[in-house]
């Protein structure tokens, strides 16, 4: 740096690091005048990325080439355009620029025009001062910085609002699908716990009461938000349908995946165990498309019921296997998303199927509900205050007598 424009620094106040600032704040210079083209250059080189033109036309290719255009220094009175005309014409290519205007004389009438129409900072009468041009350039740049933290910040501000209304869109859909309580069952207790790693959660679960039968459903949606949503709301009015004609859950199985197939086409897919229980003998049927194996609790001897399964909504031709199990008088039949397996503390160690199944043994002697809710206390004691990383949904049922 010269020994005059360090002069010129310490006069503003300002103090030279060293090297230009960086490339996104480039300063452009617009005179058609070179000797004043060239002392403004000689001003702003050793401190800023300097862009020139000595017209109007040119300056407006160099401002549609370069997007890093954060301060443009115009002379008021140029033979081809003026520069109130050429500011104008930036406005749409670079809104956050900021104008400064240089003019040798003071028009009232061209300034306000400026200032109301070009969005013009500031103007300078020529002669002008280097330690004024400095100063007026760095509060030039703070406003251009301000202007595009205020974008980013409103444009973020958007996209949050947006999540914000599909969550609560999505949310709206969850709490639909979802059955408000357990059906009351003589002769069995039964009870859920959900917990939504997000606002919106991928799990689901139904059951349908009658005839001596209870099915139960538990399931989990890939994807979040409103498509996840949207699908568990198809899959659930497609499953209603079922209940009613009581199927055996292998054929339900495999007419839900050709329904979710055939109508609604999405890169989503649903893992789903669906079990079907005669009440008045305990007698079980459980078939699979890729949920956590469920357990069936026998005075503390956790059997593990393991019938293998596609997800519904992957492939067109599935066939699902059956398990048939029996529910004697004590005995917990317990179904949980993997969200509980998969629950992580902060060293990256799952909570795994072994430990849930410690959890099952030690609080089985509780009523349902609080066994579930242990169990479920037992995993969060494990993360430790970290975040879910996925939903978890548990469902127990118990056959009292």
């Amino acid at each position: 740096m010269s020994c005059r424009n360090e002069s010129v620094e310490r006069r503003a106040g300002l103090k030279y690091s060293g090297k230009p600032i960086m490339p996104e704040e480039t300063i452009l210079v617009v005179d058609d005048e070179i000797a004043n083209l060239q002392k403004l250059q000689r001003t702003l080189i050793n401190r800023y990325s300097v862009l020139t033109a000595s017209s109007g036309y040119e300056a407006l290719n160099l401002v549609r080439q370069n997007d890093s255009i954060a301060v443009m220094i115009v002379d008021q009175r140029m033979p081809d355009m003026t520069g109130v005309d050429f500011l104008r014409q930036t406005l749409d290519i670079a809104p956050h620029a900021v104008r400064i205007i240089l003019t040798g004389f003071t028009d009232a009438d061209v300034l306000m025009e400026a200032i109301n129409s070009c969005k013009v900072y500031r103007y300078i009468v020529k002669p002008w001062d280097p330690p004024d041009l400095l100063i007026t350039v760095e509060r030039g740049l703070e406003a251009h910085r301000l202007a595009r933290e205020n974008e980013q910040f409103r444009k973020e501000l958007i996209r949050r609002e947006r999540l914000a209304r599909e969550l609560e869109i999505a949310g709206e859909i969850q709490r639909y699908i979802l059955p408000p309580h357990c059906p009351g069952i003589d002769g069995y207790e039964m009870s859920v716990e959900y917990h939504p790693a997000r606002e919106v959660g991928g799990d689901l679960y139904d059951f349908e009461y009658g005839a001596g039968l209870l099915q139960i459903v538990i399931g989990d949606v890939s994807g979040k938000s409103i498509p996840a949503a949207l699908y568990g709301a198809v899959f659930s009015g497609q499953l209603r349908t079922l209940f009613s004609g009581m199927p055996a859950p292998a054929k339900a199985l495999r007419l839900l995946n050709e329904n979710l197939l055939a109508r609604y086409q999405s890169n989503n897919y649903i893992a789903v165990a669906y079990c079907r229980i005669d009440l008045a003998s305990g007698t079980g049927i459980l078939a699979n498309g890729g949920m956590p194996f469920p357990f069936l609790d026998q005075d503390g001897s956790l059997t593990r019921l393991e019938v293998r399964g596609v997800p519904l909504g992957l492939m067109e031709v599935t066939d699902y296997e059956e398990l048939e199990f029996r529910m004697h008088p004590g005995d917990t039949l317990v179904l949980a998303s993997d969200g509980v397996m998969d629950a992580q503390e902060a060293n990256g160690e799952f909570y795994g199927e072994r430990r849930f199944a410690d959890s099952i043994r030690q609080n089985s002697g509780k009523e349902v509900p609080d066994f579930l809710k242990c169990v479920h206390s037992d995993v969060c004691r494990f993360i430790n205050g970290s975040e879910l990383s996925d939903d978890i949904t548990t469902i127990a049922l118990r056959r009292k007598r």
